[in-house]
């Protein structure tokens, strides 16, 4: 615990719900009470692994925004202090010293002084509330949610949250508050609604999608960049060359489809979604890249019952087909499922050549895991 920079103490162990090691609302709101004034969590330093990303015990770099109530923190001096807030070149701005109170007073000068209440933050964003408003910031090797949602919204201004102002330099977003709840179990109606109309603005942004201020991973160069990845990772690479051998055919087979190169979503799963019933909106754009739009739906095939599935890749194809005449979206679907973890195997490993070491644990085994995956949808033996 630290005000400012300067060492304060260290909390007493606590237990909280749903105890995944981003999401610390619950975190702040007990070290509150307990202190007496408002607090924000910087960072990870350290958690005993249980399951990757929850459970066990967590160490975190908390800042308190007031002097902290007497007697209550162990004053104990912490001989690794000067390691903890030493700079780390890969920190995310946030993570820093005064970096959530800098981002709450952002909003605050745009929306007034409302409660601000620090919902999630990890080494790819950090997340305020505020009655009818949120806050973010991504890191830099992120796409900016402001910046993605305005492109979208000149095609479908229903599709994603209102902007309500953007700070590019800072890689700041504050958005209007989508009502509703996630769609993690969405129904027809839902899957017909945002599946289509994302669909429609995939085609519609198409044209531009070089020119957005988003990281690309295109099917074209998965080859080399996997190739190049395959050292990095701890795997045997008798099946996954056989798998680079193999990805001109397969990428051959994706373009047969005959669906452009445009905007993706990059995390298109129905907990991203909102709806109150009558409108529904897709929420969190950090992910977003340039690329083909089968990754997209081949994320949301994973995260809906099997049940599901086939009547969403009918929306998806039945979208396609009225935005593109001619064009073959099923036959996509096949080849995504091997390309599609290889892309996510990519993105995975760009998040960890960019984050500080503390917080390599949350990504650490996911590139090996997406090219496994891949290995295992394309048939390969390890």
């Amino acid at each position: 615990m630290s005000v400012g920079a300067r060492y304060v103490g260290r909390a007493p162990a606590f237990e909280v719900e749903p105890g995944w090691w981003s999401e610390v609302e619950a975190v702040t709101r007990h070290l509150d009470r307990l202190l007496g004034v408002r607090t924000v969590v910087l960072r990870l330093v350290h958690a005993d692994e249980a399951v990757i990303g929850r459970g066990g015990r967590v160490v975190y770099h908390v800042e308190a925004l007031d002097e902290p109530r007497s007697g209550v923190l162990d004053e104990t001096p912490l001989p690794e202090w000067d390691e903890i807030v030493a700079e780390q070149p890969l920190r995310a701005t946030w993570a820093e010293v005064d970096g959530p109170r800098r981002l709450i007073e952002w909003a605050q000068g745009i929306i007034g002084p409302r409660d601000a209440v620090q919902v999630k933050t990890w080494n790819l964003s950090c997340l305020i509330r505020f009655p009818g408003a949120w806050a973010k910031a991504t890191s830099r090797f992120c796409s900016i949610d402001a910046d993605i949602i305005e492109h979208i919204r000149r095609y479908d201004d229903t599709l994603a949250p209102a902007v309500l102002a953007t700070s590019r330099e800072n890689r700041w977003s504050l958005l209007a508050h989508a009502p509703g709840t996630d769609c993690w179990e969405p129904d027809r109606p839902s899957v017909e609604s945002v599946v289509s109309r994302w669909v429609a603005a995939q085609a519609a942004l198409a044209d531009e999608a070089f020119a957005l201020d988003a990281p690309r991973l295109l099917p074209s160069a998965l080859a080399d960049e996997i190739a190049a990845l395959i050292p990095r990772v701890d795997l045997s690479e008798r099946g996954i060359l056989e798998l680079v051998d193999r990805l001109p055919a397969i990428v051959g087979e994706l373009e047969a489809a005959g669906l452009p190169i445009t905007l993706v979503h990059g995390d298109f799963h129905p907990g991203n979604w909102r709806s109150d019933g009558t409108q529904r909106v897709i929420v969190d754009w950090a992910d977003t890249f340039v690329g083909h739009p089968a990754t997209d739906i081949r994320r949301l095939h994973d995260f809906l019952p099997p049940e599901k599935r086939d009547h969403a890749a009918e929306v998806w194809s039945a979208a396609w087909r009225r935005e593109l005449p001619g064009c073959d979206p099923l036959r996509a679907l096949q080849p995504m499922s091997v390309l599609g973890p290889l892309t996510y195997a990519l993105m995975y490993q760009r998040f960890l050549d960019n984050i500080e070491p503390d917080e390599r644990i949350y990504h650490q085994d996911d590139p090996g895991n997406c090219l496994r995956s891949a290995l295992d949808m394309a048939g390969c033996a390890l």
